[in-house]
């Protein structure tokens, strides 16, 4: 097998690895490492949650036994450069360099400014050999909210718009339903698997008030790994009873954005955070959940609330969910910018089509 060929395959492990800390990692980026001697796989490991040990700390430790004499002829298969400054752990750097590795493949250079090519630049002054580039590609795409956030690209969080849909176009089969009806499934269980991931893989769940009054949303995590995303609803007057939602009898916190006519004064809702700052524009609150911690937003519904965040140009993943299925009426899906048509990739899940626009980082 050729050294290129090699390459591209322990790297396609090393980003399976990292993928498997999706639900922990951010704001932090994911990494995965595998360490190879003599063309067999000796360690591996990933960053597991976010302030932990990083990806080559845990492969490292699998293997301490293993003398410098010997690490001068391994390679260590990395998805991010390794870095190269002390942040709620040590430089990974100097693990490389005191463990005598003797070659480093990554697959991309790390945004952040305070590495940048810092920590390609220390292994090589060690005398290590450094290749740069190995699925660059697939390494931008899995860590593409840790790249727009460090470069600052957005000054929001990372918003993704997802929707699940039937096949000729609606998401509800009923224009105008009751209060209280609750949810009607349209696509499969192994789509509510997959939705349930992307709802643990971001910092919060928004919704809008039909889509809380008519479903009555739980907005948890139950059929994946992962922790309950911050429940975020869209209510300008602050109209919903909230003693008798599903969502704030589950772990996590629920957020209100409102008017500020809208705010109720001094008055506190149980279980609930109230945030006067609802406005025409959703890039000007948007701006103020990233200042709260809130880095990566998943919108989930209704259909107004998406299409507002489709008009306003203030998303960076759409994923849309196609069932098999025809409700000939009812409430139709949103309607999708021209920029973005032509522009999806396409995946099954089960019986449904997943379509995934990925905005370019």
């Amino acid at each position: 097998m050729e050294s290129l060929e090699k390459d591209t395959v322990l790297m396609v492990r090393a980003i399976e690895l990292a993928e498997l800390g999706s639900a922990y990692t951010l704001p932090n980026p994911m990494v995965g490492c595998v360490i190879v001697l003599d063309e067999v796989v000796i360690a591996e490991g990933y960053h597991k949650h976010f302030g932990g040990p990083h990806a080559e700390v845990n492969a490292f430790a699998q293997i301490p036994d293993y003398t410098r004499e010997q690490l001068q002829n391994a390679t260590a298969y990395i998805n991010l450069e390794p870095c190269n400054c002390y942040g709620k752990t040590p430089p990974c750097v100097d693990l490389l360099i005191s463990r005598n590795i003797g070659r480093v493949v990554c697959a991309m250079q790390d945004p952040n400014p305070n590495v940048f090519g810092k920590g390609f630049e220390r292994l090589r002054a060690a005398g290590i050999e450094v290749v740069v580039g190995v699925l660059e590609k697939e390494a931008r795409t899995l860590n593409r909210k840790f790249i727009a956030l460090q470069n600052n690209l957005i000054k929001r969080p990372y918003v993704t718009l997802k929707w699940a849909q039937s096949i000729d176009g609606y998401i509800d089969p009923e224009v105008n339903a009751q209060k209280g009806r609750g949810s009607i499934a349209i696509t499969s269980k192994p789509t509510q698997k997959v939705v349930h991931q992307l709802r643990a893989n971001n910092k919060a769940i928004l919704v809008g008030r039909n889509t809380v009054e008519i479903d009555n949303p739980s907005l948890s995590v139950r059929h994946a790994e992962g922790n309950n995303p911050t429940r975020l609803i869209i209510d300008p007057r602050l109209e919903l009873d909230y003693s008798i939602l599903n969502m704030t009898r589950e772990q996590g916190e629920t957020w209100v954005l409102c008017e500020e006519e809208g705010h109720r004064g001094t008055q506190d809702i149980a279980h609930v955070k109230v945030l006067p700052w609802l406005s025409s524009n959703p890039k000007d609150w948007l701006k103020k959940l990233r200042s709260e911690g809130i880095h990566s937003i998943l919108v989930e519904g209704g259909a107004a609330t998406l299409q507002k965040f489709l008009d306003s140009d203030c998303y960076d993943d759409i994923e849309i969910f196609i069932s098999d299925k025809n409700l000939n009426t009812g409430l139709q899906a949103p309607k999708l910018p021209h920029t973005t048509r032509g522009k999806f990739t396409e995946m099954r899940v089960g019986a449904d089509l997943r379509k995934q626009y990925i905005r370019e980082c």
